[in-house]
Protein backbone atom coordinates (compact mmCIF):
# COMPACT_ATOMS: atom_id res chain seq x y z
CA UNK A 1 0.00 0.00 0.00
CA UNK A 2 2.64 2.67 1.01
CA UNK A 3 4.32 1.60 -2.48
CA UNK A 4 1.24 3.19 -4.18
CA UNK A 5 0.35 5.62 -1.62
CA UNK A 6 3.56 7.04 -0.38
CA UNK A 7 3.08 8.92 2.77
CA UNK A 8 -0.96 9.12 2.20
CA UNK A 9 -1.40 5.89 3.36
CA UNK A 10 -2.82 4.89 6.61
CA UNK A 11 -4.11 1.33 7.46
CA UNK A 12 -7.75 1.16 10.14
CA UNK A 13 -8.34 -1.51 11.97
CA UNK A 14 -11.84 -2.36 13.49
CA UNK A 15 -13.78 -5.02 15.36
CA UNK A 16 -17.23 -6.49 15.70
CA UNK A 17 -18.34 -3.63 13.16
CA UNK A 18 -22.37 -4.45 12.36
CA UNK A 19 -25.38 -2.21 10.51
CA UNK A 20 -28.46 -1.91 8.97
CA UNK A 21 -27.82 -3.70 6.27
CA UNK A 22 -26.14 -7.02 5.44
CA UNK A 23 -25.33 -9.88 7.06
CA UNK A 24 -24.25 -9.39 10.85
CA UNK A 25 -24.46 -10.14 14.68
CA UNK A 26 -27.13 -7.61 15.41
CA UNK A 27 -29.30 -8.83 12.46
CA UNK A 28 -28.77 -12.16 13.23
CA UNK A 29 -30.10 -11.75 16.76
CA UNK A 30 -32.67 -9.76 15.74
CA UNK A 31 -33.89 -12.77 13.49
CA UNK A 32 -32.61 -15.40 15.75
CA UNK A 33 -35.14 -13.75 18.60
CA UNK A 34 -38.27 -14.02 16.94
CA UNK A 35 -37.71 -17.37 15.56
CA UNK A 36 -36.46 -19.06 18.61
CA UNK A 37 -37.65 -19.57 22.12
CA UNK A 38 -34.15 -19.33 23.96
CA UNK A 39 -30.37 -18.26 22.89
CA UNK A 40 -26.97 -19.11 24.17
CA UNK A 41 -24.30 -16.61 23.50
CA UNK A 42 -20.86 -16.42 24.31
CA UNK A 43 -19.51 -14.88 26.95
CA UNK A 44 -16.01 -15.31 27.45
CA UNK A 45 -14.83 -13.27 24.31
CA UNK A 46 -14.96 -10.01 25.03
CA UNK A 47 -14.65 -6.71 22.28
CA UNK A 48 -16.22 -3.17 21.41
CA UNK A 49 -19.18 -3.27 18.90
CA UNK A 50 -18.60 -1.04 16.05
CA UNK A 51 -21.48 0.56 14.34
CA UNK A 52 -20.53 0.99 10.96
CA UNK A 53 -22.03 4.60 9.80
CA UNK A 54 -19.52 6.29 12.69
CA UNK A 55 -17.01 3.88 11.89
CA UNK A 56 -17.65 5.46 7.92
CA UNK A 57 -17.90 8.97 9.29
CA UNK A 58 -14.33 8.33 11.03
CA UNK A 59 -12.39 7.31 7.88
CA UNK A 60 -13.97 10.37 5.88
CA UNK A 61 -12.68 12.93 8.90
CA UNK A 62 -9.55 11.23 8.90
CA UNK A 63 -8.73 11.11 5.22
CA UNK A 64 -9.77 14.56 4.87
CA UNK A 65 -8.10 15.68 7.26
CA UNK A 66 -4.80 13.74 5.73
CA UNK A 67 -5.74 15.50 2.75
CA UNK A 68 -6.03 18.92 4.43
CA UNK A 69 -2.72 18.77 6.05
CA UNK A 70 -0.77 16.96 3.33
CA UNK A 71 -0.22 14.03 5.04
CA UNK A 72 0.66 15.67 8.21
CA UNK A 73 -1.80 13.63 10.52
CA UNK A 74 0.69 10.51 11.36
CA UNK A 75 3.46 13.53 12.83
CA UNK A 76 0.88 13.70 15.60
CA UNK A 77 1.13 9.99 16.34
CA UNK A 78 4.80 9.27 15.02
CA UNK A 79 7.34 9.43 12.36
CA UNK A 80 6.05 10.34 8.61
CA UNK A 81 8.24 7.26 7.45
CA UNK A 82 5.84 4.59 8.73
CA UNK A 83 2.54 3.87 7.50
CA UNK A 84 0.24 4.78 9.99
CA UNK A 85 -1.82 2.27 11.87
CA UNK A 86 -5.19 3.53 13.40
CA UNK A 87 -8.05 1.25 15.45
CA UNK A 88 -11.43 2.59 15.86
CA UNK A 89 -14.53 1.38 17.13
CA UNK A 90 -17.25 2.99 19.25
CA UNK A 91 -16.64 3.03 23.21
CA UNK A 92 -16.63 0.77 26.17
CA UNK A 93 -16.22 -3.41 26.04
CA UNK A 94 -19.14 -6.19 26.12
CA UNK A 95 -19.25 -10.06 25.80
CA UNK A 96 -20.96 -10.99 22.90
CA UNK A 97 -23.52 -11.85 25.56
CA UNK A 98 -23.88 -8.52 26.87
CA UNK A 99 -24.12 -7.38 23.52
CA UNK A 100 -27.21 -9.76 22.31
CA UNK A 101 -29.17 -8.90 26.03
CA UNK A 102 -28.82 -5.36 25.03
CA UNK A 103 -30.21 -5.69 21.36
CA UNK A 104 -33.39 -7.52 22.70
CA UNK A 105 -33.63 -4.77 25.00
CA UNK A 106 -33.41 -1.63 22.86
CA UNK A 107 -35.51 -3.77 20.20
CA UNK A 108 -38.06 -4.66 22.84
CA UNK A 109 -38.07 -0.69 23.59
CA UNK A 110 -38.30 0.40 19.90
CA UNK A 111 -41.15 -2.63 19.09
CA UNK A 112 -39.42 -4.34 16.72
CA UNK A 113 -39.46 -7.60 18.91
CA UNK A 114 -43.15 -8.31 20.24
CA UNK A 115 -41.69 -10.60 22.88
CA UNK A 116 -39.11 -11.61 25.14
CA UNK A 117 -36.41 -15.14 24.83
CA UNK A 118 -34.18 -15.99 27.69
CA UNK A 119 -30.49 -16.00 26.64
CA UNK A 120 -28.20 -17.96 28.20
CA UNK A 121 -24.18 -17.18 28.55
CA UNK A 122 -22.39 -19.94 27.05
CA UNK A 123 -18.47 -20.36 26.48
CA UNK A 124 -16.98 -20.23 23.67
CA UNK A 125 -15.69 -23.57 23.21
CA UNK A 126 -20.01 -24.90 23.41
CA UNK A 127 -19.96 -22.72 20.42
CA UNK A 128 -17.12 -23.57 17.56
CA UNK A 129 -16.52 -21.79 14.51
CA UNK A 130 -14.32 -22.30 11.47
CA UNK A 131 -11.71 -18.89 12.81
CA UNK A 132 -10.21 -19.24 16.09
CA UNK A 133 -11.53 -16.44 18.46
CA UNK A 134 -9.61 -14.04 20.82
CA UNK A 135 -10.90 -13.61 24.38
CA UNK A 136 -10.13 -10.04 24.40
CA UNK A 137 -9.89 -8.40 21.06
CA UNK A 138 -10.63 -4.33 22.40
CA UNK A 139 -8.63 -2.06 20.60
CA UNK A 140 -7.05 1.16 21.71
CA UNK A 141 -7.84 4.21 19.93
CA UNK A 142 -5.57 6.97 21.67
CA UNK A 143 -3.94 7.18 17.96
CA UNK A 144 -6.88 8.01 15.40
CA UNK A 145 -8.24 10.21 18.47
CA UNK A 146 -5.34 12.06 18.77
CA UNK A 147 -5.00 12.49 15.00
CA UNK A 148 -8.87 13.76 14.64
CA UNK A 149 -9.83 15.16 17.87
CA UNK A 150 -12.66 12.70 17.64
CA UNK A 151 -14.30 10.63 20.41
CA UNK A 152 -16.39 7.34 19.96
CA UNK A 153 -19.31 7.47 21.24
CA UNK A 154 -20.23 4.61 23.57
CA UNK A 155 -21.61 1.04 21.46
CA UNK A 156 -24.98 1.04 23.33
CA UNK A 157 -26.26 5.04 22.28
CA UNK A 158 -24.75 3.84 18.50
CA UNK A 159 -26.78 0.34 18.60
CA UNK A 160 -30.00 2.65 19.96
CA UNK A 161 -29.29 4.33 16.62
CA UNK A 162 -28.83 1.57 14.91
CA UNK A 163 -32.02 -0.38 15.31
CA UNK A 164 -34.39 2.34 14.42
CA UNK A 165 -32.94 2.06 10.88
CA UNK A 166 -33.74 -2.01 11.00
CA UNK A 167 -37.10 -3.10 9.67
CA UNK A 168 -37.62 -6.86 9.66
Amino acid sequence: MRACLGDQASIIRTAWVYSQHGNNFVKTMLRLMREKDQLGVVYDQVGSPTWARGLAETVWLLAEKMASDMGDVSEKIGSKSQTPIYHWTDAGVASWYDFAVAIQEIALEQGLLDKKIPIYPIPASAYPTPAKRPSYSVLDKTSIETATGVQPQHWRSALIEAVKGISL
